[in-house]
C-alpha cells in the first residue's frame, strides 16, 4: 500500500460510528471462585499477502520524529500472526475475579503512541506520558458515541503526565487517541475491559484466557481498520479509517480442558490495491 493515508480507498467510513460494538463490554459481571475451569487460547492471523504498510511523511519536528513514520495499524509476526487485535468472551456474566494492575501507561515516544492498543483491566486507571522534548497533546474520542470528544489535553514538555481516573471513563469502553499538534499519524486505542476475559494479541497474534467457567460462549475478535487518511476537517478532527475487521466463534469450554480458536482475515481488495 503505497503512501497509505494519501491513496484513494473505496471502503472508508468514520471509524466505528456504525461498525463497532463496544469491545470487551459485559453486563453486570460478577467475580467469583472458579474451580476446574478451562482455558481458551488461539491466534489472529492474516491470510492475504502482508501489506508493506502505509508510510506517512513527517513535516514537523523531524529531529525527534524522524523523516517518515510507518503506520502501526497492521503489524504481523511469525506465521502472519496479527499484533494488536482484541479478543474477548462476549457478555460473560461470571468468572474469575478481576485483578487490577493499578495504572496502565500510554507513552508518547518518538512521536508515536506506545503501545498502539492499550488494555485497561477493571479497576485500572490511565496515565499518558510525554517522553519527547516537544509539544504533544492527547485528544481522545469515544468510538461508540459518534466519535464524541472525551478530553483534549496539551502535554507541552518531556515528562508531562496526564492522569485519568477510571471513574472519569464510566460508560466508555473504547477510545481512539490522537495528537493534533502537527503529528497526524499518531494514533492509539484504549480498550476498557469489564471482565478478565479480554486480551490484546501479542507480537505473533496469540491470545490466552485461563480459569474460564465451563459453558458455551461467544468469542469475538476485533482489529482496527488498516487503511486511513487524514480528515478534511484538519487538526482537531479524527482520521478517517476503513471499517474494522471483526469475527466471532461459538465455543464450548469443558472443565480442565483447552479450547483452541483461530481467527483469520484477509486485507480487503480495495485496501490491498492501493
Amino acid at each position: 500500500m503505497r503512501d497509505g493515508w494519501r491513496g484513494s480507498i473505496m471502503a472508508f467510513a468514520l471509524l466505528c460510528v456504525t461498525a463497532c460494538a463496544p469491545l470487551c463490554a459485559q453486563a453486570q459481571y460478577r467475580g467469583t471462585a472458579v474451580e476446574n475451569g478451562g482455558t481458551v487460547k488461539g491466534h489472529v492471523r492474516l491470510t492475504s499477502v502482508p501489506s508493506q504498510g502505509a508510510i506517512e511523511p513527517v513535516t514537523k519536528d523531524e529531529a525527534v520524529c524522524g523523516r517518515r513514520k510507518p503506520s502501526p495499524r497492521l503489524l504481523t509476526g511469525a506465521d502472519n500472526g496479527v499484533r494488536y487485535a482484541v479478543v474477548w468472551i462476549d457478555r460473560i456474566a461470571r468468572g474469575k475475579k478481576c485483578t487490577p494492575s493499578g495504572i496502565a501507561t500510554l507513552r508518547q515516544h518518538k512521536c508515536e503512541y506506545n503501545p498502539h492498543v492499550l488494555l485497561l483491566n477493571p479497576g485500572d486507571e490511565l496515565e499518558i506520558v510525554n517522553e519527547d522534548p516537544l509539544l504533544h497533546n492527547v485528544h481522545s474520542y469515544d468510538m461508540n458515541a459518534g466519535l464524541r470528544s472525551v478530553f483534549n489535553i496539551a502535554q507541552p514538555i518531556r515528562g508531562f503526565h496526564t492522569h485519568v481516573r477510571g471513574s472519569d471513563l464510566d460508560g466508555i469502553s473504547t477510545m481512539m487517541t490522537t495528537c493534533d499538534a502537527g503529528h497526524p499519524w499518531m494514533c492509539a486505542y484504549v480498550i476498557r475491559a469489564s471482565s478478565p476475559y479480554c486480551a490484546v494479541t501479542d507480537a505473533d497474534g496469540n491470545f490466552r484466557f485461563g480459569d474460564v467457567p465451563p459453558g458455551t460462549y461467544t468469542l469475538k475478535m476485533w482489529h482496527e481498520g488498516i487503511a486511513a487518511r487524514a480528515s478534511k476537517g484538519g487538526p482537531g478532527t479524527p482520521p478517517v479509517v476503513e471499517e474494522p475487521y471483526t469475527n466471532s466463534r461459538e465455543i464450548t469450554v469443558k472443565a480442565g480442558e483447552t479450547v483452541t480458536v483461530g481467527f483469520d482475515f484477509s486485507i480487503r481488495s480495495s485496501v490491498a490495491s492501493n
